[in-house]
C-alpha cells in the first residue's frame, strides 16, 4: 500500500513536498542509451525527490519477449512497484497484425499489464511512447506507407500508445509527442544520434524531463541538472517536456487513477456548515472537525460559536490513504462583525437561502431575463424557499445594490 501524509493541493507546484518513487523500466535501448532511467533519477534528485529504480532493456526487445523473459518477470515480482515503464521496440506499434505477425504488440502489452498486476494491483503502468525516425521507418515503407516519413510513423507511433493505455488503463510518458514539438519549433536542435533512430543526449534528457513530470506531476522547468547541456538549452527542453506533459495531462491519463483530498463547504444556517468531500477514487471518507470524528462522502456540522477551526478530511482506497489539513473560519450566518452589510447565503443556492438585510430595504428578484419574479416586504431575515426554481442565474436587488446568486 502507498501512503501518503501530505497532500500536495497544486500538484504543478513548484514548492512540492518531496518524493519518494520505485520504478521499473521495461524496454530496450531506446532506455539503455545514455542512461535514461539514471537522468530521470537525477532531475528527480535535484528537486529534492527520490527514485529507486531498476531496468531490464536487452536491446532490440519486444513486448512479446519481455513476457517471458526471467529477468523481466524475476524483477516485477521483486517488490510492489510504484510504477513500471514499458517501452515497446520503436517501430512495431505502428506497424498492422498482418505486418508484425506474433510479435504485435497489442496483446503482449496486455499480458504484460496483467503480469504486473498478479504482483501488485495497487502498481501504476506507464506507456513509454516513442518517437518516429528521423526519415521515416525505409525497412516498412513499402508494405506501410504510414512510416515512410517521420511524421507520419510518429502520429501512428502515438496512436498506438494511445490504444495501449486506453486499453489496459494505463498512462502515457509522450516522449514522442515532446520529440515532435521540439523538431516542429526548431529543427536545428538535434535529437537524434548518428543513426536516425537513437536519442543523442539532449534526446535521452528531453525523454527524462517528460518522465519526470509524467511519474512526479511536478514541472522540471528550472531543474539544476542539466546533464551537461548548456543551461539555454536544459530549460529550453525542460519547458518543451512541461508543456506536453501539463497541456495534456487528460490525453495521456496521468493521475487518472489517483487518490486526491478536497472538498467544499458551504454554509446552511447560522454556525451549521455541509462539508462535500470532492475526492476522485475514493472508497472511504473521515473527518476530524473541532476535534469530533464523522464519516462519509458529504456531511454537517453545527459550530459552537464564531471562530477558526480546524479541518481534517483523511480519504483512502485500497492503495493509498491521503491527509488533508485545513481550517476554516466561521461567522454567524455567514455575517461577518460589520451588521450593517447585506448578506445573502448561501450561494450557490440549493432549495432555500437566506437575505440578511439590515438596513430592512425593498428586495426584488429577477431572472436572467430581466423579469421580476418575487417582490419582498422589507425585512432584516428573508428566508426564500427556491426549490422549485430552475437551475441558473438570478439577479437580486436590494435597495439600490445589485447581486447575482446561482441556482444548482
Amino acid at each position: 500500500m502507498k501512503t501518503l501524509l501530505l497532500l500536495v493541493v497544486l500538484f504543478m507546484s513548484f514548492y512540492a513536498t518531496s518524493q519518494v518513487k520505485t520504478v521499473l523500466f521495461i524496454g530496450n535501448s531506446y532506455t539503455a542509451v545514455n542512461d535514461l532511467p539514471s537522468l530521470v533519477y537525477n532531475i528527480a534528485l535535484a528537486n529534492g525527490d527520490t527514485i529507486y529504480y531498476e531496468a531490464n532493456t536487452p536491446g532490440g526487445s519486444y513486448f512479446n519477449a519481455h513476457k517471458t523473459n526471467p529477468t523481466t518477470l524475476s524483477k516485477i515480482a521483486s517488490r510492489n512497484w510504484d510504477y513500471v515503464v514499458l517501452q515497446e521496440q520503436s517501430q512495431l506499434p505502428a506497424l498492422p497484425l498482418e505486418i508484425a505477425g506474433a510479435d504485435f504488440s497489442p496483446p503482449s502489452a496486455t499480458d504484460l499489464c496483467e503480469i504486473i498486476r498478479e504482483n501488485d494491483s495497487c502498481t501504476d503502468i506507464v506507456f513509454y511512447m516513442t518517437w518516429g525516425r528521423k526519415v521515416g521507418d525505409a525497412f516498412y515503407c513499402p508494405d506501410v506507407p504510414a512510416v515512410c516519413t517521420y511524421e507520419g510513423m510518429q502520429m501512428a507511433l502515438r496512436d498506438a500508445y494511445l490504444g495501449f493505455a486506453e486499453t489496459n488503463n494505463a498512462a502515457i510518458a509522450p516522449a514522442g509527442m515532446g520529440w515532435k514539438s521540439v523538431i516542429d519549433a526548431d529543427p536545428t536542435i538535434e535529437l537524434y544520434s548518428g543513426d536516425g533512430s537513437h536519442p543523442n543526449l539532449n534526446g535521452s534528457y528531453l525523454t527524462a524531463c517528460i518522465f519526470y513530470a509524467t511519474l512526479f506531476q511536478e514541472s522540471p522547468i528550472g531543474n539544476t541538472f542539466s546533464a551537461g547541456l548548456t543551461d539555454e538549452l536544459a530549460l529550453y527542453l525542460q519547458t518543451k517536456a512541461h508543456a506536453i506533459v501539463f497541456d495534456s495531462l487528460e490525453s495521456w491519463r496521468i493521475g487518472e487513477g489517483d487518490l486526491v483530498a478536497s472538498y467544499t463547504n458551504f454554509q446552511t444556517d447560522y454556525f451549521e456548515y455541509e462539508f462535500s468531500c470532492t475526492s476522485e477514487n475514493a472508497t472511504t471518507w473521515e473527518w476530524l472537525i473541532n476535534g469530533e470524528f464523522f464519516t462519509g462522502e458529504t456531511i454537517t456540522y453545527d459550530f459552537p460559536e464564531p471562530g477558526n477551526y480546524p479541518i481534517q478530511l483523511i480519504v483512502s482506497n485500497a492503495c493509498d490513504t491521503l491527509i488533508f489539513n485545513d481550517s476554516l473560519e466561521v461567522y454567524a450566518a455567514g455575517i461577518e462583525e460589520n451588521h450593517s452589510v447585506t448578506k445573502i447565503y448561501p450561494n450557490p443556492i440549493l432549495n432555500e437561502f437566506t437575505i440578511y438585510n439590515p438596513n430592512h430595504e425593498v428586495v426584488e428578484i429577477y431572472d436572467i431575463f430581466c423579469r421580476k419574479i418575487i417582490v419582498l416586504e422589507t425585512s432584516e431575515i428573508l428566508k426564500i424557499d427556491a426549490e422549485i426554481w430552475e437551475s441558473g442565474t438570478y439577479i437580486i436587488r436590494i435597495g439600490d445594490t445589485f447581486n447575482k446568486v446561482i441556482k444548482q
